[in-house]
């Protein structure tokens, strides 16, 4: 990419589309914003999705570089999360094709419960990370990346489907039968930001 002025509002107050907008026309330290920002989201995501920290955070080193080489590419119009997360999910089930990876989730952290009693904080900790195991266990990786990506990473149905390459019936289906299938297994009621059951508007087709 061609060089170019860095920006001169600061970079904190710019949306991810404007930074992604501004990398695109070359500017280093917009990319560079954007993996400070988007990247822990990311490494995350694949943490659960490949269950191994390595491969993690070497997907996300190429999910990024990906990014970079493709800028040109990316249409303004289109939530640029989304569009990383696209780059993340394709990589992660080609990495599983390839290796034939076998997920863990021995080696995943606990999300950050927040500030509060810390017996009680544990305790949530402990309860939203039982039930994303519990998840990684008894779904599909189909289902489990659409549950993660509608809970954990908060995205619509329409971008769930971009970033899978489904239509939006296929990705109600997945979360409709993952709720089906944790909700047997025990998982009724959960924290924020968990699994939860019964997704508005998610009817089962045949």
């Amino acid at each position: 990419m061609s060089s170019r002025p860095e920006p001169q509002l600061g970079l904190q107050q710019s949306t991810v589309e404007e930074l992604a907008a501004e990398a695109a026309a070359g500017s280093s330290a917009c990319f560079e914003a954007l993996v400070e920002r988007l990247g822990p989201r990311l490494l995350r995501y694949l943490r659960r999705r490949v269950g191994d920290d390595h491969a993690a955070e070497d997907l996300l080193q190429e999910a990024f570089l990906k990014a970079y080489r493709n800028l040109g590419r990316y249409d303004p119009s289109r939530s640029f999360s989304t569009w990383l997360f696209t780059i993340a999910t394709r990589l992660a089930v080609s990495h599983f094709r390839s290796r034939r990876f076998v997920a863990s989730i021995d080696a995943v952290e606990p999300p950050d419960a927040g500030a509060g009693d810390p017996f009680e904080a544990a305790a949530r900790a402990e309860q939203h990370e039982n039930l994303w195991a519990r998840a990684r266990r008894v779904l599909s990786d189909a289902q489990f990346t659409a549950l993660w990506l509608r809970y954990a990473e908060e995205m619509a149905i329409r971008e769930i489907a971009d970033a899978t390459g489904r239509s939006v019936t296929a990705v109600k289906v997945q979360l409709h039968r993952a709720c089906r299938k944790l909700m047997a297994r025990g998982g009724r009621t959960a924290p924020a930001g968990s699994p939860t059951c019964a997704p508005e508007g998610i009817v089962e087709t045949h």
